[in-house]
Order: C-alpha cells, then sequence, then structure tokens
C-alpha cells in the first residue's frame, strides 16, 4: 500500500462487505453531509445515479441515507457513497488513492467529469475537469510525492484564474519555499470545486432530504 493509500486509509479495518453480508442501513432520507476535507470524489454532471453506477461498474451493497453512507464509507475500506442528483451532479465520495490513469479512463464514460482530492496531513491537494473525456485542466500537488507538483495537464480554466490559482507552482518548477509563495491548501479545493459547479460545504438545508447508495468498484 502507498504512503497516499495510507493517508486516505479509513480508520476501520473492516474490507468490504460483500453482497452476501448483512448490512441494516437507514434508509430514512436525511439532508446531505457536508464534504470535502479529507476526502476524494468525482461530480459527474448530467447524469442519472443509475447510468453512473453502470457505467463505472459498482456494485450496490445497499441503499442509505447520507449520515449512515458516509459512517459506513469512513470505516470500510474500498466502498463509496454515490448521491442522488444534487444540482445536475452526481457525487460519488469517499474514492481514496485513485490512479491518474485510473481517473483519466473513467472520465472517457461521461461527458462532464470533475475529480477532488484533499488531505491537510500529507498537504495533498488535487482537481480535475474532464468535458467529453478530454482533460480541460487537471492539478495535483503534494510536497511528499518524487513532484511536488505531480500533476498539471491543459490550460487554466476562467474559474481558476479568478480565484488567483495562477500563482501556484507549475509542474517542474524549483520550489524554494518562500515565505510570501502561495501553495494549494484544502479551502482551494472547496474553492474551486464551487466555482466548477457544485460546492461540497454548501449551507445546511440547502437541499431536500435523499438517500443514496452505498458501493464498491467491482474488483
Amino acid at each position: 500500500m502507498s504512503w497516499i493509500n495510507k493517508m486516505f486509509n479509513r480508520k476501520g479495518k473492516n474490507e468490504t462487505t460483500s453482497k452476501s453480508s448483512p448490512v441494516k442501513p437507514n434508509i430514512e432520507p436525511d439532508f446531505p453531509c457536508q464534504f470535502g476535507y479529507k476526502s476524494s470524489w468525482y461530480a459527474i454532471k448530467n447524469e442519472s445515479p443509475v447510468s453512473v453506477i453502470e457505467k463505472l461498474g459498482l456494485d450496490i451493497i445497499c441503499e442509505s441515507n447520507w449520515n449512515f453512507g458516509f459512517e459506513y464509507i469512513y470505516n470500510h475500506k474500498n466502498a463509496v457513497f454515490l448521491s442522488p442528483k444534487l444540482d445536475d451532479y452526481v457525487l460519488v465520495i469517499g474514492l481514496g488513492d485513485v490512479a491518474i490513469e485510473t481517473i483519466k479512463k473513467h472520465a472517457k464514460l461521461f461527458g462532464g467529469m470533475q475529480y477532488f482530492a484533499s488531505h491537510r496531513v500529507g498537504s495533498y491537494y488535487a482537481w480535475a475537469k474532464f468535458i467529453e473525456g478530454e482533460i480541460v485542466h487537471a492539478y495535483g500537488y503534494c510536497p511528499e510525492t518524487e513532484e511536488t507538483v505531480f500533476w498539471d495537464e491543459g490550460m487554466l480554466t476562467a474559474e481558476e484564474i479568478k480565484l488567483g490559482f495562477e500563482a501556484f507552482p507549475k509542474k517542474g518548477d524549483e520550489i524554494k519555499w518562500e515565505e510570501d509563495d502561495i501553495y494549494p491548501n484544502e479551502e482551494h479545493v472547496i474553492e474551486i470545486a464551487k466555482a466548477w459547479g457544485f460546492n461540497p460545504a454548501f449551507e445546511d438545508g440547502e437541499h431536500e432530504k435523499s438517500t443514496g447508495y452505498i458501493c464498491h468498484f467491482k474488483s
């Protein structure tokens, strides 16, 4: 297991529950849970939850409300929470460590997909926007990787420029860690997620009560 995988690993030691294992979820609809810190997720536009499940090849463990679903994925490896459609987006939350090539492969399946990751412990921050499977812009930063800027493809979007992301280090830059330099942090991940279409730090009560699905990727 890579150190990045360990960083995103949940507290629990349980493996993902199989289809034959009993799960007693809470399916009483509740308000969506805010997320975005110490997490990684896809935001997939203009798709239904059913089509996302089919295209990503997910196995459904069970239907679940948000609170039970978030608790479950936090305590079970490889489990993700698949949201209902919110503001034209279906969210796949709790991805853990996903290879860049896997993200690109998944993006080919959808007309519009975004990827985000944030973990303050290792200063690991990444975001990527795809349209029709092609990268618009992708950026990944982590001082613990061989290259601090480990992903830098495409052109900065208008939203990133407006947020001042032009000041961030570029791939191949010699980083001198000057006091006045600006580096990505977890708030930047939230800001660009919001600017690109879906704010994971939404206000309480902004969305109606609902349920989603606890799933895992087929091996």
